[in-house]
């Protein structure tokens, strides 16, 4: 049976609380960190909503997907909404055996966290956490919205193909091309630290990790033959072609961890099929995180999210 112990903690983020304000939010709205404990797996998770109070909801649940690595996220997502122009009600379920405060630098990760971190288990997790958090739990067909960033921008698309709870996809980092696809195109365009192998050495390697696809021992670019054998080989595109829901990626032109053309892979994708509801928003000289120079888009785009929920197109016209 599935424990839950709500508002384990909560924390008031005034910093979020102005920008509330100057989107002309009642005054008596708060925004709110709160920490929760849920059973995913028979294992205790720790997950966290970030809400306001005292205003009406202008705007679907969010259910926010991170990125890879073994870092304690909790401390670094709220400041993406900042700009956030509506009442915000998101959920954030950490990934498995990630103490608070681990950094997440390379060699830190746990081996109980290496053996969970698989796309397949962060896919089935996040379905398990929509289905056992009672809010979420209790959310009707197609009124959720998805969010993923970068690792999870790959999840989000998974989830929202498998529960009917998704009537919104979002997605920052990511697309709609094979990895290992994404990788060579790398290399062939020089990118570091792709360019220091060859397609051929590269190819190599892919066979090796699909070769000894359950292997913690073995590594490749800092994560073991395990993570890679389930990531590298996905087709995000048979995901995607499932869906008939508004659906928004955005990446950066300059992005080093997943190539542009994974994104302009959708958008043409999408031009040959008009009925569906896609955008594809590319930002200029901007990198991973949608950085340009010193602007940092990453927060405009979320914002934008308030108004592109009402069916507003134009909220990401560029």
């Amino acid at each position: 049976m599935t424990a839950v112990r709500p508002h384990l903690s909560r924390i008031a983020l005034p910093a979020l609380m102005a920008a509330l304000l100057a989107a002309a939010v009642p005054a008596s709205a708060e925004r709110l960190l709160d920490e929760a404990s849920i059973q995913i797996k028979g294992e205790a998770r720790r997950y966290y909503r970030l809400h306001d109070t005292g205003a009406p909801p202008g705007s679907p649940a969010i259910v926010l997907v991170s990125g890879s690595g073994c870092n304690d996220y909790s401390g670094r997502f709220t400041k993406y909404f900042e700009n956030y122009p509506s009442t915000l009600n998101l959920y954030f379920l950490e990934k498995p055996h990630i103490a608070k405060g681990d950094s997440g630098e390379p060699g830190s990760c746990s081996e109980a966290y290496n053996r969970a971190d698989t796309l397949d288990r962060r896919v089935a997790d996040t379905l398990e956490f929509i289905a056992q958090e009672p809010s979420l739990q209790a959310a009707k067909e197609r009124s959720l919205a998805i969010l993923g960033f970068s690792e999870g921008g790959q999840v989000a698309p998974m989830v929202a193909a498998r529960s009917r709870k998704i009537g919104w996809l979002a997605v920052i980092g990511a697309g709609g091309m094979k990895q290992a696809d994404g990788f060579l195109a790398f290399a062939d365009r020089g990118v570091a630290p792709y360019a220091d192998f060859t397609r051929k050495r590269l190819e190599a390697e892919f066979a090796a990790i699909a070769a000894e696809p359950d292997s913690l021992s073995k590594e490749f670019f800092g994560h073991p033959y395990s993570y890679w054998s389930s990531h590298l080989f996905h087709d995000p595109l048979a995901e995607y072609a499932q869906l008939d829901i508004p659906m928004v990626v955005a990446m950066g032109e300059q992005d080093d961890a997943e190539p542009v053309e994974s994104g302009r892979l959708l958008k043409t994708y999408f031009a040959q099929r008009p009925a569906r509801d896609f955008q594809f928003v590319e930002y200029r000289n901007a990198g991973h995180s949608l950085k340009a120079g010193d602007k940092s888009n990453i927060e405009d785009f979320i914002a934008a999210l308030a108004q592109w929920f009402k069916g507003e197109r134009k909220a990401y016209a560029r």
